[in-house]
């Protein structure tokens, strides 16, 4: 029986390091490199644009419907309100479809900063997007993206000049590069506390190569209210193995820009108080902010792990060890899962925390998600990180 459980239940804890060298030497799609910002827990990544290959750094919205940045540091090809590429940019966006002039001279948008909840108004350019180094890049064609104003980048790690859409939308990153070669949309995403995440538009079997797609197991993809964002059903959630008496299914939404998984109130109440009954060896100290749990234990053991039942009650989404503690300091361990409040856009949004260190492919063709850990072969010179 527990052998039988063990091939359905699949563990999100992080026991692997990606660097370049683990990419499928066929590999010759487009890799973007990430990086985590230790001061706002947003993810970085880097594009070379122009015939200059000018390095902009990106904070990764995997929900956003656009690539945009600011741009008045240099002159940009506006598009015109009446081409094909505005019209492909007025999909869902409220300034275009509603109030927008489509003989005017420049294509406006309603470009929005999500990891603050803010907007402005931006102008759609298209320009050579380049990959790799500064020294040896690779030019992939010419894309769209938005021209923002230098105040929509409050809340932005610093140095990120805009942000890398990666949403459903017609001209977010995703779909353009699946157009420009006339292959499937699909995604790629690992996410690390490391400096050696990765954003691919190509899958992890291309990317990482068959033995890492192999081990994935994939459930179904939905969109949310906005039709950019990638949503997963709940079907009911555990804690140390012990269903809780909460009516599901929960739409859940995977976001690189909350640090951490956020609980519709309700839900955090019953699942707030189940988790502080099954943590029995560790006791309960005082708040640490943003954090509603907070324990003092030398031993991870201590803490009950965390079950998102997907499409089956046999397939689930186990959170543990580092992906669901953070140390705080002090000896002092939260628990990386806070209340939503009473009305978020989804019951669950699942942050970046429980999204480390794991190879995620999003075949958007299939409407389909991939998940799963890669398991290092015994010639693999790197370590497991350490827990």
């Amino acid at each position: 029986m527990a052998s039988c459980l063990n091939l359905f239940v699949f563990s999100f804890l992080s026991v692997l390091l990606i660097s370049n060298s683990q990419i499928s030497d066929s590999f010759n799609g487009v890799v973007f490199p990430v990086t985590r910002d230790v001061h706002t827990g947003q993810y970085i990544a880097q594009i070379l644009l122009g015939d200059s290959s000018e390095p902009v750094k990106l904070v990764v919205d995997l929900s956003g419907p656009l690539l945009w940045f600011d741009c008045s540091s240099g002159s940009r090809n506006l598009i015109s309100g009446s081409s094909s590429g505005c019209f492909k940019a007025k999909v869902g966006n409220d300034l275009v479809s509603r109030g927008g002039d489509h003989n005017a001279a420049d294509c406006q948008l309603l470009v929005r900063n999500g990891a603050v909840g803010i907007a402005a108004r931006g102008e759609l350019a298209r320009d050579v997007l380049s990959f790799g180094s500064v020294s040896s890049p690779g030019t992939v064609g010419s894309i769209l993206f938005a021209c923002a104003p230098p105040s929509l980048l409050r809340g932005l790690a610093s140095g990120a000049r805009g942000v890398m859409g990666l949403g459903r939308a017609q001209i977010s990153l995703p779909s353009q590069l699946a157009a420009e070669t006339n292959e499937r949309r699909r995604l790629t995403l690992y996410l690390s506390q490391q400096s050696n995440g990765v954003v691919s538009t190509s899958s992890v079997e291309d990317v990482f190569g068959v033995a890492a797609s192999r081990s994935l197991v994939y459930t179904p993809l939905s969109t949310g209210s906005s039709g950019n964002n990638y949503v997963i059903n709940v079907k009911s959630m555990r804690v140390n193995g012990k269903k809780l008496s909460v009516e599901g299914p929960f739409s859940a939404e995977l976001s690189t820009l909350v640090p951490y998984t956020m609980l519709e109130s309700s839900i955090y109440a019953v699942f707030a108080e189940a988790y502080t009954k099954a943590a029995v060896n560790a006791k309960l100290v005082a708040t640490v902010a943003p954090f509603s749990l907070c324990f003092t234990s030398w031993s991870e053991v201590d803490f009950p792990e965390v079950d998102l039942s997907l499409q089956s009650e046999m397939v689930r989404w186990r959170i543990q060890g580092r992906n669901l503690m953070v140390d705080v300091g002090g000896g002092v361990r939260c628990l990386g899962i806070v209340d939503g409040g009473l009305n978020p856009v989804s019951p669950i949004i699942m942050g970046g925390l429980q999204l480390e260190g794991f190879l995620l492919d999003f075949d958007l063709g299939n409407s389909m998600l991939g998940f799963g850990q890669r398991t290092l072969s015994t010639s693999d010179s790197l370590q497991p990180e350490a827990l």
